[in-house]
């Protein structure tokens, strides 16, 4: 089991971009989904609208466009300055987006020119990666992801090898977009439990049970429903109701290369709410590309 602990900084998505909101849709099962306009070829006798959630302000423009300008809004919102006042910031890890050619949808050149635009001082060593594994952020670590999935061409491509949600169809993956920034570092708030291994171990490492709370930030399929039931039943004892998790990618949508941070970012919002001081503790569940259990609770910093 590895640890980090962190403070999510910042967000952009649908719901707004502060964590009162996000706790709000998310808790509340608000949906911000829409059918394309376009269809998708699901099978090799259906083609049907997907369904999506896109930030409106971001309508018509193309995923390298909107991701920089997610990306702007981020960094014009950070007091980088401030914070290498009152914490140390070693470095900066950017994950961003990568093409169907493997090519980083914002260039260097362009990164570089945002950073000298919004970092008025010397710029911090930094790195773009398109995935980053979680137990392997190190203390004093800036990180930002923004991602967009919701374009034509990338879901039409996912579609080739994961269950999309269509029109009518059966559950799939909806596609979102959104930004995040998170400092990891030894003085922050929450403490994040990344456990390792089957679903299964997770689940008993983590002394799991069906009364706590659960956030889902993974693909949604009836494939995976019925994984997920099969490994929690265990939890239950006689009478119980079935876990009922808080589905991050419904509300809003996978945001690829984003959905890691935005899940840490949501389980903040749920245990810095005054509605849910009581919460000790919020599991966020993971199922791509692995499946992964992390235990977010309140430090002692």
């Amino acid at each position: 089991m590895a640890q980090l602990t962190f403070d999510s900084l910042y967000h952009i998505n649908a719901a707004g971009c502060t964590p009162s909101s996000l706790y709000t849709a998310v808790a509340n099962k608000m949906l911000f989904s829409k059918p394309s306009k376009a269809l998708i070829r699901c099978d090799i006798s259906l083609d049907a609208p997907y369904i999506f959630v896109e930030i409106e302000e971001l309508a018509q423009l193309d995923r390298a466009t909107r991701c920089i300008l997610m990306l702007s809004h981020l960094l014009e919102q950070i007091d980088i300055a401030t914070l290498r006042q009152t914490e140390r910031i070693s470095q900066m890890l950017f994950l961003l987006p990568v093409d169907e050619l493997a090519q980083p949808v914002i260039a260097d050149e362009i990164l570089n020119e945002l950073l000298n635009e919004y970092i008025l001082e010397q710029i911090p060593a930094y790195t773009q990666m398109a995935y980053c594994d979680l137990t392997q952020l190190s203390n004093d670590t800036l990180v930002i992801a923004v991602d967009s999935c919701v374009s034509y061409q990338f879901v039409s491509e996912q579609a080739k090898h994961t269950t999309v949600q269509v029109l009518n169809g059966p559950p799939g993956v909806i596609n979102g977009e959104g930004g995040y920034a998170l400092l990891v570092h030894p003085q922050g708030s929450l403490n994040a439990h990344i456990y390792e291994g089957a679903l299964c171990t997770q689940l008993t490492q983590a002394n799991c049970t069906s009364q706590d709370s659960y956030i889902f930030a993974g693909d949604q399929s009836l494939a995976w429903q019925k994984k997920w039931y099969a490994n929690t039943q265990k939890l239950y004892q006689q009478g119980q109701p079935l876990i009922e998790s808080a589905e991050l990618v419904t509300t809003l949508g996978f945001q690829g290369t984003a959905n890691t941070l935005a899940a840490l970012t949501l389980a903040q919002s749920y245990l810095c709410n005054p509605l849910t001081r009581s919460l000790e503790q919020v599991f966020a569940i993971f199922n791509a590309p692995n499946e992964q259990l992390v235990k977010i609770s309140r430090s002692e910093n």
